[in-house]
């Protein structure tokens, strides 16, 4: 906690970010590990979260220790925790994130204020959605609505593959296990398309990081804190992050998905480097991404860590 400006039940406001910039979260197991896994430490450590944001190659979030000492623990278990089990999801290995993680001290209400509507605006800003509550990672959306993105049917109603699955996303959160790879393949089993739609609400709704009734005291309701963050997109002086336009590695995701390539274990670095060239110059062309917005995606740029002894 050297060098950081903490003062107990200040809000903090959180940035971590790819090393190098570069693209973390290619898949939607990837994200759901983060989230699920942050709310159960959360749990754990004591820790409150007014706003949050996960982007492509990085995290924001507002919290709340009641001391240096879990502020510290939480963040530091939080990013060793998803390294260890995304490095053996993706076969890789050496460090994900830049270190150290930012932080900066949000003592007044009004620098509170506008620290949430810069997290929660962060994708829009980023050309990632139109509005606050067209995305899905700032999980603002499930402050308001427990199925968001799917349709809502009854549950009693449907096949018992769905009522499994809904179980022990139910159980998982109940005794706080976050939802790694293997269970969230385990929980999509056998469902189909619009089923495993209404099942990543289910996740996102009972695993949401949010905690709605501390942020809208600052704002009187839900629906003020909504029509202060569209009127005022908030800002960020404190810590350094670099504009991009998110919606690019979107495309470059999808390209890479319609060649067959498995984003839920790809991992770039890998790659023979003759192969990562030609991968490079097809995205270029179907996309239109700058070289550093490519470097970021393919991790080209990422200084490689030294071979395990």
């Amino acid at each position: 906690m050297k060098n950081r400006n903490f003062k107990e039940g200040v809000p903090q406001h959180v940035y971590v970010r790819g090393a190098e910039g570069v693209i973390i979260f290619y898949s939607l197991e990837d994200s759901i590990f983060y989230v699920t896994l942050y709310f159960c430490l959360s749990k754990k450590h004591e820790i409150v979260t007014y706003a949050f944001s996960l982007m492509p190659n990085h995290a924001h979030s507002q919290q709340k220790a009641r001391s240096p000492k879990s502020f510290a623990a939480f963040n530091r278990e939080l990013l060793s925790r998803f390294v260890q089990t995304y490095n053996r999801q993706h076969g890789r290995h050496g460090p994900l994130f830049d270190k150290p993680f930012g932080s900066a001290s949000k003592p007044t209400g009004k620098l509170i204020k506008s620290n949430i509507s810069y997290i929660c605006n962060n994708a829009a800003e980023g050309k990632l959605s139109k509005g606050i509550l067209d995305y899905r990672w700032n999980l603002i959306a499930y402050c308001k609505d427990s199925n968001p993105f799917s349709e809502q049917r009854s549950t009693r109603l449907s096949p018992r593959r769905f009522q499994r699955a809904v179980k022990m996303v139910k159980y998982c959160r109940s005794t706080l296990v976050p939802l790694d790879y293997k269970l969230q393949e385990t929980v999509y089993k056998g469902l189909n398309k619009s089923e495993k739609k209404r099942i990543i609400d289910l996740i996102l709704s009972e695993y949401n990081v949010v905690d709605k009734e501390g942020m809208v005291v600052y704002f009187g309701s839900l629906d003020n804190a909504l029509t202060a963050m569209e009127t005022n997109c908030g800002s960020e002086h404190d810590i350094k992050e670099d504009w991009d336009d998110y919606s690019v590695y979107r495309l470059m995701i999808q390209y890479i998905r319609r060649e067959g390539v498995d984003m839920r274990t790809v991992d770039f670095e890998r790659m023979d480097k003759k192969g990562l060239i030609e991968l490079r110059k097809r995205l270029k062309k179907a996309t239109g991404a700058s070289d550093r917005q490519l470097d970021k995606f393919l991790h080209m740029k990422l200084k490689k860590p030294a071979a395990d002894k």
